[in-house]
């Protein structure tokens, strides 16, 4: 007799491309289909996706078929997967209890530093916030950086639950002279991407490309040196193909939870050059798959000697593809069922 198998929605829009959606599509792709029956949402304005989900394509007006859409992903569910918090209509939990649903969610930003006051006033205010996860019963951190260092009134699961990276999108190669530095993510103050145009004015030999889009864009392109070039925002195939032309990714945030980008770099062998402020030793080992600093004068001093030293990137390179083995959303996938199987 065949067991039955456990029906998952992932609240997410799976043609909309944004870190949470890209991960409900991951999971639509990688969980066992002998196991599990995938249920997602997609968006009448953008054109569909390949997915083995069952979906629901919201339309015209949206607020409303969304709501419809998480009603209906709930009903037909055993399992609710909510990873975008604001998006979800909060009498969802309410239906989900009463007909016996179990729920979960990750939380993929740091909760002790700048990220912490943000979600706060997302929630507009500390109960809010803590309000809405209470009706949560079963929250996972992304990393164990965020579950250790955890302090606004949220309880998460001991253990982390790591997301993945498809490595099959990109090609690895291994980097051996740095000539093009890439950043990729939104423009905007967070992410400190001025500290490129520093990095850029005493490095004038390597081109420095931006992939992304926000609201520091004009101020950047005023201020940035000649080499300097701005992409604009890429799809995830389209960022896998200009990977092929660069050789080191600097990330200069110094908050972030689990930038995703890093692995997706690793994949096509490129190693990242980082803060240490948001626990990035979890995954990069200083030196061996990747560059861990404290400030900018240290940034500066690191660019410099990857720069001057061939098999200083060579090495890291061969170490970035070996970590994003590592999280690969064929290995991932089987903490995620684990975890699935297991909720309370």
């Amino acid at each position: 007799m065949h067991k039955k198998k456990t029906k998952i929605f992932l609240g997410g829009y799976l043609n909309y491309t944004n870190a949470q959606n890209l991960n409900c599509l991951a999971l639509a792709k990688y969980l066992d289909p002998s196991k599990f029956t995938t249920y997602a949402l997609s968006v009448y304005f953008l054109p569909k996706v390949k997915s083995k989900a069952i979906i629901f394509n919201c339309f015209y007006p949206f607020r409303i078929s969304s709501i419809i859409g998480f009603l209906w992903g709930t009903f037909k569910c055993d399992v609710i997967y909510l990873p975008k918090h604001q998006s979800t209509p909060k009498f969802i939990f309410i239906i989900s209890n009463i007909l016996g649903k179990k729920i979960f969610t990750t939380i993929e930003n740091n909760m002790c530093d700048i990220e912490k006051e943000s979600m706060i006033n997302t929630f507009k205010g500390q109960k809010n916030l803590t309000n809405y996860f209470q009706r949560i019963p079963n929250i996972f951190g992304i990393t164990q950086y965020i579950i250790d260092n955890a302090n606004c009134g949220v309880n998460l699961e001991k253990k982390a639950l790591y997301l993945g990276v498809e490595t099959e999108i990109y090609i690895n190669k291994i980097r051996d002279k740095l000539q093009n530095v890439v950043f990729v993510g939104s423009l905007k103050k967070r992410k400190r991407v001025g500290e490129l145009l520093k990095l850029a004015e005493i490095f004038t030999d390597i081109k420095f490309n931006i992939i992304g889009d926000g609201v520091d864009m004009e101020y950047l392109k005023v201020n940035a040196p000649e080499n300097v070039i701005f992409c604009g925002s890429l799809s995830q195939l389209d960022l896998a193909s200009k990977f092929n032309e660069m050789d080191l990714h600097i990330l200069p945030s110094i908050s972030e939870g689990f930038p995703k980008v890093i692995l997706e770099a690793a994949s096509a062998g490129i190693p990242s050059l980082v803060y240490s402020n948001y626990g990035a030793s979890e995954w990069i080992i200083n030196n061996k798959n990747g560059f861990i600093v404290n400030d900018f004068n240290e940034l500066a001093s690191r660019l410099g000697l990857i720069k001057d030293n061939e098999n200083l990137l060579k090495k890291n390179s061969e170490g970035a593809i070996l970590l994003a083995k590592k999280f690969d959303w064929k290995i991932v996938i089987n903490k995620w069922e684990e975890i699935i199987c297991n909720l309370k």
